[in-house]
Order: structure tokens, then sequence, then C-alpha cells
């Protein structure tokens, strides 16, 4: 029932699965110390100038990667994240396809933000109007 509920609020069964599996990802890159950085992901507002065809409501629309340990953050760090997730043009464009069109990527509690538009990174060439 819980799950149903979520898929209600957050739009579909398919985001909730990748918020899912990022997360389950991310907590094992921690632990095992591949990354230095807990990350969560969750969904946000997104940017309506990054909008494309697929996009949900601007209020739905953003892929947020939270620090949860953001101490010293560094900019090369959020870069890093969102190269890791930006590098990946099929990723890019399965989260295109579940409405989302802005991957935020901030700090938890220095509120430090960057947000990056996924057509940028979808490899679509021109496929997509503004």
């Amino acid at each position: 029932m819980i799950n149903l509920i979520n898929s209600l609020v957050d739009g579909s069964f398919e985001r909730m699965r990748i918020m899912g599996q990022m997360n389950a990802a991310f907590k094992e890159y921690f632990m095992s110390g591949e990354f230095n950085r807990m990350c969560k992901v969750s969904i946000s507002q997104g940017c309506y100038e990054y909008a494309h065809e697929m996009s949900s409501l601007w209020f739905r629309s953003g892929f947020k990667i939270s620090i949860e340990n953001d101490t010293s953050l560094k900019d090369s760090e959020i870069m890093e994240l969102a190269s890791y997730v930006t590098g990946n043009a099929t990723f890019v464009r399965q989260l295109m396809a579940v409405g989302f069109d802005t991957l935020v990527i901030k700090g938890k509690t220095t509120g430090i933000s960057k947000d990056f538009a996924l057509k940028q990174y979808a490899n679509l060439n021109s496929y997509f109007i503004k």
C-alpha cells in the first residue's frame, strides 16, 4: 500500500525503481570506500528552462542527488558526481523518459547546489525541440 501511495505522489513505479537502485548503489559505493560522500536520490523541483517534451510538471521534474556528508564539499566533487550521471547517455535518456529534465546536486547542510539540463547530455542529435 505504501508503494502505491509513493507511486501516486512520485509519478510512477519506474521513477521509484530508478531512485531505489541509485540509492542502493550510492550506499554500496560509500560503504565500500569507492566514494567518500554518502548520497541520496529524490525528486525535486526542476528548472522550467530545461524542460523537454517528456518533462513532468516543473515542480516534480528534478532528479536530485543530496550529498548527506557535505562538510568541506568542493565544486570538483559536485562535477565528478554530475559526470558520473551525465556520462551515461542511456541512463540520461531513461531519466528523461520518466519525466526528469533537471539533474540537481545539492549539499544537505551547506546549501551548495548545481543544476544540469539532462537534454544536453542525452546525445539526441537535435531530436527534441526546446
